[in-house]
C-alpha cells in the first residue's frame, strides 16, 4: 500500500506490565501513525494482548505512557477512552445478542445527549427524532455497504461467527473513531469474508479512522498494512514495512522463520 504522510496517532511510551514475576510488556515502546493501518505482530506470548488491553483501559500498567490525540490516557477506563474517539475489538466478536442487526449498528453510535436511541424516536422533541431517523438512514446505508441488509431485521445472535465480524465493523464505521484496534480480525475467517475485510480496512483510513491491526495472518499483515511493529517477549524488536521484515535476522529469529523468506 502507498504510505501517507501523517503524525502520530497513538504513542506508546515505556510502557511495563508485570504478572507476579512474569514481564508480559517490558518497556514496550512505538507509536501508530495517523491515516494509516499499523500491523502489530509477533509469536504467541510475545505480549501484544497484553500491550492492546493496557492500550485500551482493559488492564493498568505498571508503568509508561500512552498518549491519543497528545493526551494522556494509561488508566482512563474502556469507557472513556472509547469516548475519546478509541476503540477496539477482540478476539470473538462480540455484539448485542437479543438485538437485529440494524439496531446493533444504530446502537454503535454514542451520544451523550440522549438516553437510548428509541427514546430519540419516540420520547423527546422533533430534533431528536430527526437525528434519530438520519442515523437510521445512515445504519442501514453501512448495511448495504457490507453487504448485510437482507439480514437487517436478524438477531444478532443468531448468526454465524463471520456474519457477526461482519456486522462488528459497520459498528466501527457508525461509530467514527478516529483509531481502532483490531484484534486477530482473520481468526475463522474464509478468504472471501477477508477479502471484504480488507476493503472495509481501506474504508476506515478513507473515512479518517486510524487502524492497528493485530493479527497472526501474514499475507492479510501485507494486504492491508502501511507500517509493522514485531514485538517479542514484551518489547519492539523490529518495525517498519512488512517487505523489509523479510530480511531482519531478529524478526526471522523470533517468529516469521521460513514464512517471511517466501
Amino acid at each position: 500500500m502507498t504510505t501517507p504522510t501523517a503524525g502520530p496517532a497513538l504513542e506508546v511510551r515505556g510502557l511495563t506490565k508485570r504478572f507476579g514475576g512474569v514481564i508480559a510488556v517490558d518497556a514496550c515502546s512505538f507509536e501508530a501513525p495517523l491515516g494509516q493501518v499499523t500491523g502489530l505482530i509477533g509469536p504467541n506470548g510475545a505480549g501484544k494482548s497484553t500491550a492492546i488491553d493496557l492500550i485500551s483501559g482493559f488492564k493498568l500498567p505498571d508503568s509508561g505512557t500512552v498518549l491519543f490525540k497528545g493526551r494522556e490516557i494509561q488508566g482512563l477506563p474502556p469507557h472513556q477512552i472509547s469516548r475519546l474517539g478509541l476503540i477496539r475489538t477482540f478476539q470473538s466478536p462480540r455484539e448485542w445478542p437479543g438485538l437485529t442487526v440494524l439496531e446493533n449498528v444504530v446502537m454503535a453510535r454514542w451520544d451523550p445527549g440522549r438516553e437510548g436511541f428509541f427514546s430519540g424516536l419516540v420520547g423527546l422533541g422533533r430534533a431528536h427524532r430527526v437525528k434519530a431517523e438520519d442515523e437510521l438512514i445512515q445504519a442501514r446505508e453501512i448495511l448495504d455497504e457490507f453487504g448485510l441488509s437482507a439480514l437487517r431485521n436478524e438477531r444478532a445472535g443468531n448468526l454465524s461467527g463471520g456474519q457477526k465480524r461482519l456486522v462488528e465493523f459497520a459498528r466501527i464505521r457508525m461509530a467514527a473513531p478516529e483509531l481502532v484496534i483490531l484484534d486477530e480480525p482473520m481468526g475463522g475467517v474464509n478468504p472471501v469474508l477477508g477479502e471484504r475485510m480488507a476493503l472495509a480496512i481501506e474504508g476506515f483510513i478513507a473515512s479518517g479512522t486510524s487502524v492497528i491491526v493485530v493479527e497472526h495472518n501474514l499475507p492479510f499483515i501485507e494486504r492491508v498494512t502501511h507500517h509493522v511493529i514485531v514485538m517479542a517477549q514484551g518489547t519492539v524488536i523490529a518495525e517498519g514495512p512488512f517487505e523489509s521484515l523479510r530480511s531482519n535476522a531478529d524478526v526471522v529469529d523470533a517468529y516469521l522463520g521460513e514464512q517471511v523468506r517466501q
